[in-house]
């Protein structure tokens, strides 16, 4: 099973990388252009987490989700 994303959860915010073009393609189409990147990582506050990953779920992508 291909990995699409690498969620790394922080306290405040996680960071989203996008592994594969199938996640590029997702992240245009739900979140735009409207966002931070930080380290190539797609900025994500913390209270937002849970949503992108029931849409990432819900589109059938798999995460890798890495605590810090």
């Amino acid at each position: 099973m291909d990995i699409h994303l690498l969620l790394v959860d922080g306290s405040n915010i996680s960071l989203l990388y996008t592994k594969t073009q199938k996640a590029i393609d997702w992240i245009e189409s739900n979140l735009g252009n409207d966002y931070l990147v930080f380290a190539k990582g797609i900025v994500i506050e913390s209270h937002l987490t849970d949503s992108v990953l029931q849409g990432l779920k819900a589109s059938s992508l798999s995460y890798l989700i890495q605590r810090s």
